[in-house]
């Protein structure tokens, strides 16, 4: 028989001034030995980011504990197997690099006890998945990367406070959508350039569009107005 997966709950919080729930995702510097048993929040589909020597793919997930949410990078697409949604899970041997946690090997990711039970507040959740105003982003200096949805515009309305350029590069600038369809960016740079502020992407990075529901509307390409030229790294 195979093994009962260990899941969370979520819940909302009775009293939220008890906790403090955080904002931004945690991060970690340097190797991490580990163990640090965390809940799956949300993984995307694995993708090849580095196209030599027949391709390498990765993927992006989000994670958390009772109390911070992580970004991770999974560099062994394979472990995809254990990245599932609702279910805890322990990583450990990982490295803290520019606000992900960076996971290349198969033994860094184990399952745990299937009695071991995390409550997640319905607020952390939300705090994980929210898309970053664009006025908070111009504001700070520590954010590099960005992760969010983005509405259509050709990829270039991040909110409804206001617009921010989004740049993308290589086989992102194929990529198809619809008027009223959205995008999800994975590992977007936040850069200043030529007196303003854009959302570029980077090696590592991913896009997911969410198809709207529609009745027989244009389809358009996404990289009409983007920047078609090579990636430098």
């Amino acid at each position: 028989m195979a093994p009962r997966t260990p899941s969370c709950s979520f819940q909302t919080l009775q009293n939220p001034g008890l906790k403090t729930i955080p904002t931004e995702a945690s991060e970690e510097r340097g190797h991490q030995k580990g163990p640090k048993e965390v809940v799956v929040l949300k993984v995307t589909e694995p993708f090849i980011y580095e196209f030599k020597e027949g391709g390498k793919k990765m993927f992006h997930a989000t994670v958390a504990t009772e109390s911070e949410f992580f970004r991770v990078k999974v560099f062994d697409f394979h472990l995809k197997e254990k990245f599932i949604p609702k279910t805890v899970i322990a990583i450990s041997d990982y490295i803290g690099r520019n606000g992900f946690l960076e996971i290349y090997s198969a033994s860094s990711v184990s399952h745990v006890s299937a009695d071991r039970k995390m409550e997640i507040s319905s607020r952390l959740i939300k705090n994980a998945n929210a898309t970053p105003k664009i006025e908070y982003l111009c504001s700070q200096c520590t954010v590099k990367y960005v992760n969010g949805v983005v509405p259509d515009t050709f990829l270039r309305k991040l909110n409804d406070t206001g617009n921010m350029e989004v740049v993308v590069y290589g086989w992102m600038t194929y990529v198809n959508c619809e008027e009223g369809d959205k995008i999800n960016l994975f590992c977007f740079e936040l850069a200043f350039n030529e007196d303003k502020w854009q959302l570029r992407s980077v090696r590592h990075s991913y896009i997911k569009v969410i198809k709207a529901r529609r009745f027989n509307r244009g389809q358009f390409n996404c990289n009409s107005n983007m920047d078609t030229s090579q990636e430098s790294s």
